[in-house]
C-alpha cells in the first residue's frame, strides 16, 4: 500500500460532513460564552484535543502494527471527532485571550499620546478625513507609559471634519500611504460601540479584525506634536497588496472623476473592496432589491475570475507551448497533467483578486473552496461538491474563530450548499458533458447552431434552477439576519448577477489595471465600465420603485424559522416527493408573522444607544410613537439609518403613527430625514421651523404646542411645552427652551420626555402645573443629565421611580453631570444610562413590577465592554 493510499482515509474523514461540522459548531458555542475560562484551561484543551485527534488518525489510517478491523473503525472515528472539538475549542479560546489581552488598557483613554507607528492598510475617504489602521509600536509621551503593541483604526481629520452634510474627501490626495512609518499626537480609546436589538455588533468585529483601540491624528495648533513622516518604509507582503490596492483605487478614480458618486463608487467597491462612496441610500436600495450581495466581493466574482483562471490555462496548456526541461524544451502537460494545472490557476486568480479586494469573507470562502477542491484533485482523490464546501467552512473557522457569528458565513455557505442540494450530483474535476450537446458516436458532428442553442439552453435552466435555489434557502436567514424579504430579488438578480459578475466587474479590473499603464485605454474601458453601472442602477431604481418592492418581518420565533428551513429542504429535495408543493405551507408562519406590539393595559419604551442623543420608542396596543431621531455625525452617516432603522426593522415595525423632534439640535433631528426615507410615518409633530427639511419631508406636521393631548386607546399624550406665547428671548437663546415637553399617561404608568429644557423651563413648569401634572414612572433627563438641568425642586414633582441618561461614551460635554447624577441618587431615583448599558428596554403593566432589559448585558458576551461607575441606587 502506497503512502497516499494509506493515509487516504485521513482525508476522507477529514473531508467529510461531521467533523467540519464539529468545528463550526464549536466555534459558534465558544462565542456564545459570558465569560472565558482561564488561558491555561485553554491551552489543556487545544492539547488534549491534538492528542486525540492525533491518536484517532494514526489508529483510523492504520500506521505500523496499529491495524483496526472494520469493526474497531468508528473508534478511531469517535477519537478524531471528539480531539477535533477539543482541539478547536480550546484555539478558539485562545485566540480570543489574545484578542482581549492586546486590547488598549482603560488608563490610556483619553490621554493625548505621542507614538510612533506604521500604516498598515489603504487610507479610506469618509466625510472626517481618512481612515486606516496604524500598528503602534511605541509611545513616547507621556513618559513611563508602556503598553503592548496596538492596532488602532484612526481618522485623519480633514478641514471640513465634523461639519453637518460634509462630503468624503475622495479625490484629494491622502497624507500617508501603507507602509509609512510616522510619529503623531493620537487620542484613543477602546473600541466600545453603540449597542442596540438587531444592530450590526461592532465590538465582536473589532475583535475579529484585531483592532484594539480607535483614535484620532491631532493635527490642530494644540497637539502635543505635528504629524512627522520618519524614514524607511515597510515592505511586508500584506503592505506591497495595501499600496497595489490604493493605486488602483486612485487611478479609478482619476478616470471617472466625471462620472456620478454612486457609479464611482460601485465600480471602486467591485475592484478593490472600498465602499465607502456608495451613498446610503443606494445601500437601501440594493438591499431592498436583493442585490447588496453583488456590490462587495462577492463569491460569484471570485468564481468567475477563477474560470477565467481555468479558461486560461487550459488555452495555454493547448498551445503547443514548449517549457525548458531535463530532456530537452517539453509541453507543459509534461510538468502538470491540464485538470491539475486548471485548477492551480483558479486558486491563483482566485486568491490574488480577493487579496486586492480586501479579503473579507465571501472572498475566503470561496477561496478556500477552490483551495480543498484543487488540494483534493491534485491528491487524485476528487471529492463531491459537500465535502469541499464543509471542509471549506471548517478552514475558515479555524482561521476565524468568530466567523459564524457574522451573517455573511451562513448566507454564503448556506446559498452553496442549497445548489448542491437542489441539483448539482457532480464531483469535482469530474463534470460530465451535456446530453443535449452530446452526438451519438460514430454519428456526424451536429451543426453548431444547434449546439450553441443547446448550451445556452442548458447554461439558463442551470442558472435559473441555482437563482431559484439560493433564494429559497436565503429567504429563512434573510428574516433572521435582516428582517426583510426581497420580493423583486430573483428579477433583479436574474439580470444583475450577469451584468455585474460577467461583465462589470471584469471590465473593471481590466480598466483599472490599464489606468495604471500610460495611453487612454484604461480610461475607455472604465468609462465603458461606468456606462453598464449607470444602466444598472437605472433598472435596480425602476424595481425599487414598485410597492411591494420588499417585505418587512419580524425576527423569526425558533419554532417558525425551524418549519421554514424544513419547507426550503422538502422544496429543494432532488428526489421526487409527491405534494411537494404543499411544504411551501412551511413558510407561512415565517412571512406572515406580526409584529410584536403591546398587548391592550401595557406600555413599552425603548430608550436606543444612539450616541451623544435622542430617541425613544413609546409603544401602544393602538400606535407607535418616536421621540426624537439621534444624531447626524457626518456625511450620510446618522442615527436614523445605523441604528434606528435596522432596530425597528427587526422588531417588524416598517410604520410609525407619529415621530416627534423635540428641537432642531442635530443630537436630536439628525436621524429624521433617514427615517422618513426608510418607513411610512403618518405625522410628524415638532417644534422646528417650517422651511426645515423634516418639515417640508413630512407628509403631514403638526406643531407640539402646551395644553394640546391626544389618545391613543386608554393612553393619554399631552403636550406640556412650549407654548406659542413664549418670551422672544427663549426664541433667541437657542433651541433647547423650545424643547416639545411630553406626558404619557396609561393605566400601566407614566412617562414623561422633556428633551433639551433647562432650569428656567422646569421652574416654568413648576409654576404652571399642579404635582400630579407632572408625576410619572419613567423620566428621560433632561438635557442628558446636564449641569443646567434636572434641579431638585423639578425631580421632586416628577418623583420618577427610574430615570434614563441617553449619553455618548465619554462625551465631551460630560454628561451627566456628577453633581445632577447625585442629586438623583439622593431622591432615590434608580439610574438607567446608555453609555453603560446599551439600549434600555422597560415594560409597564399595571400592578405589577417594570421589565427591564439592557442591550449590552443581555446576553452577556465575553468581548462587550463595560463603562465602569459605581453602583447606582436601588430603585424604591
Amino acid at each position: 500500500m502506497t503512502r497516499a493510499a494509506r493515509w487516504w482515509p485521513v482525508h476522507s474523514l477529514l473531508a467529510a460532513c461531521p467533523p467540519g461540522a464539529v468545528v463550526v459548531g464549536v466555534c459558534w458555542g465558544v462565542q456564545q460564552l459570558a465569560a472565558l475560562p482561564s488561558e491555561q484551561a485553554s491551552r489543556a484543551w487545544l492539547i488534549a484535543g491534538l492528542g486525540l485527534l492525533a491518536l484517532g488518525i494514526a489508529l483510523g489510517s492504520g500506521l505500523g502494527r496499529w491495524r483496526l478491523r472494520a469493526a474497531a473503525r468508528p473508534v478511531s472515528a469517535i477519537l478524531v471527532l471528539v480531539g477535533l472539538a477539543f482541539a478547536t475549542g480550546g484555539w478558539a479560546l485562545l485566540r480570543a485571550h489574545a484578542g482581549l489581552a492586546s486590547r488598549l488598557p482603560p488608563a490610556l483613554e483619553g490621554m493625548e499620546l505621542v507614538v510612533r507607528g506604521t500604516v498598515l492598510d489603504m487610507p479610506v475617504p469618509s466625510a472626517q478625513g481618512w481612515r486606516t489602521r496604524l500598528r503602534i509600536e511605541a509611545i513616547e509621551s507621556p513618559a513611563g507609559l508602556s503598553a503592548g503593541p496596538i492596532t488602532a483604526r484612526v481618522s485623519w481629520p480633514s478641514p471640513e471634519a465634523g461639519r453637518p452634510g460634509a462630503e468624503p474627501v475622495a479625490g484629494r490626495d491622502a497624507p500617508f500611504v501603507a507602509g509609512e512609518h510616522w510619529r503623531l499626537a493620537l487620542r484613543l480609546r477602546r473600541p466600545l460601540a453603540l449597542r442596540n436589538p438587531g444592530q450590526f455588533d461592532a465590538e465582536l468585529r473589532a475583535l475579529e479584525e484585531g483592532i484594539d483601540a480607535l483614535g484620532t491624528v491631532r493635527v490642530g495648533p494644540r497637539a502635543a506634536v505635528r504629524p512627522q513622516r520618519l524614514a524607511g518604509m515597510s515592505f511586508a507582503l500584506p503592505v506591497l497588496v495595501e499600496r497595489a490596492r490604493t493605486a488602483l483605487r486612485d487611478a479609478i478614480e482619476r478616470a471617472l472623476a466625471d462620472q456620478a458618486t454612486p457609479v464611482r463608487g460601485v465600480v471602486v467597491a467591485l475592484v478593490v473592496g472600498d465602499q465607502s462612496a456608495i451613498p446610503a441610500d443606494h445601500w437601501e436600495r440594493f438591499n431592498r432589491t436583493g442585490v447588496g450581495h453583488l456590490m462587495s466581493i462577492s463569491g460569484l466574482h471570485i468564481t468567475m475570475l477563477a474560470g477565467l483562471g481555468i479558461w486560461s490555462v487550459r488555452r495555454l496548456w493547448r498551445s503547443g507551448l514548449r517549457l525548458p526541461g531535463r530532456g530537452g524544451p517539453a509541453p507543459p502537460a509534461a510538468w502538470l497533467a491540464e485538470p491539475h494545472a486548471a485548477w492551480v490557476g483558479a486558486v491563483v486568480c482566485a486568491f490574488a483578486y480577493s487579496a486586492i479586494a480586501g479579503w473579507g469573507l465571501p472572498a475566503q470562502r470561496t477561496c478556500w473552496m477552490l483551495a480543498v477542491a484543487g488540494f483534493a484533485l491534485l491528491a487524485g482523490r476528487a471529492r463531491g461538491a459537500r465535502e469541499v464546501l464543509c471542509t471549506a467552512a471548517a478552514v475558515v473557522c479555524l482561521l476565524d474563530p468568530w466567523a459564524p457569528m457574522a451573517a455573511g458565513f451562513w448566507l454564503s455557505f448556506a446559498a452553496v450548499a442549497a445548489i448542491i442540494w437542489h441539483g448539482s450530483r457532480m464531483r469535482l474535476g469530474q463534470a460530465g458533458a451535456d446530453p443535449a450537446m452530446a452526438s451519438p458516436r460514430g454519428s456526424p458532428r451536429r451543426p453548431w447552431r444547434p449546439r450553441a442553442i443547446a448550451r445556452v439552453r442548458a447554461v439558463l435552466g442551470e442558472a435559473w434552477r441555482s437563482q431559484v435555489a439560493a433564494t429559497l434557502a436565503l429567504l429563512p436567514l434573510g428574516t433572521l439576519f435582516f428582517a426583510s424579504v426581497s420580493l423583486v430579488g430573483p428579477l433583479a438578480n436574474a439580470f444583475s448577477i450577469p451584468l455585474v459578475s460577467g461583465l462589470i466587474t471584469p471590465l473593471a479590473l481590466a480598466g483599472g489595471g490599464l489606468a495604471l499603464l500610460p495611453g487612454p485605454l484604461g480610461d475607455w474601458v472604465l468609462q465603458l465600465t461606468a456606462w453598464l453601472t449607470e444602466a444598472l442602477l437605472a433598472a435596480l431604481a425602476v424595481c425599487d420603485g414598485w410597492r411591494w418592492a420588499s417585505l418587512v418581518i419580524p425576527e423569526p420565533e425558533p419554532l417558525a424559522l425551524l418549519l421554514a428551513v424544513l419547507a426550503c429542504a422538502l422544496l429543494l429535495a432532488p428526489w421526487p416527493i409527491p405534494g411537494r408543493v404543499w411544504a411551501a405551507g412551511g413558510l407561512l408562519p415565517l412571512l406572515f408573522t406580526p409584529a410584536r406590539a403591546p398587548p391592550p393595559g401595557e406600555l413599552w419604551l425603548t430608550a436606543f444607544d444612539v450616541g451623544q442623543g435622542m430617541a425613544v420608542l413609546v409603544e401602544t396596543s393602538a400606535g407607535r410613537l418616536l421621540y426624537d431621531a439621534g444624531p447626524a455625525w457626518s456625511g450620510d452617516s446618522d442615527a436614523g439609518s445605523r441604528v434606528l432603522g435596522p432596530s425597528l426593522r427587526a422588531r417588524g415595525i416598517h410604520r410609525l403613527e407619529t415621530m416627534v423632534i423635540s428641537h432642531r439640535d442635530t443630537d436630536h433631528a439628525g436621524g429624521a430625514l433617514s427615517l422618513l426615507r426608510q418607513l411610512a410615518v403618518d405625522q410628524v409633530a415638532s417644534s422646528l421651523p417650517d422651511d426645515h427639511p423634516v418639515v417640508r419631508s413630512a407628509a403631514r406636521h403638526r406643531r407640539c404646542r402646551r395644553g394640546d393631548a391626544w389618545q391613543w386607546g386608554d393612553t393619554r399624550f399631552e403636550w406640556l411645552h412650549p407654548a406659542d406665547d413664549d418670551p422672544p428671548l427663549a426664541r433667541r437663546a437657542g433651541a433647547n427652551p423650545l424643547s416639545c415637553v411630553l406626558r404619557v399617561q396609561s393605566p400601566a404608568g407614566s412617562v414623561l420626555l422633556p428633551g433639551d429644557i433647562e432650569a428656567a423651563q422646569e421652574a416654568g413648569l413648576l409654576d404652571r402645573l399642579d404635582a400630579t401634572a407632572l408625576r410619572a414612572d419613567l423620566l428621560v433627563a433632561p438635557h442628558h443629565g446636564s449641569r443646567t438641568s434636572s434641579t431638585a425642586g423639578f425631580l421632586k414633582a416628577v418623583a420618577p421611580r427610574w430615570a434614563i441618561f441617553q449619553v455618548g461614551y465619554r462625551n465631551r460635554f460630560g454628561h451627566p453631570a456628577p453633581a445632577v447624577l447625585q442629586r438623583y441618587r439622593e431622591q432615590g431615583i434608580g439610574v438607567l444610562r446608555t453609555d453603560r448599558d446599551g439600549a434600555i428596554s422597560i415594560r409597564l403593566r399595571a400592578g405589577a413590577e417594570p421589565r427591564i432589559a439592557l442591550s449590552r448585558r443581555e446576553p452577556p458576551r465575553y468581548w462587550r465592554m463595560s463603562v465602569p461607575e459605581a453602583a447606582d441606587a436601588e430603585a424604591p
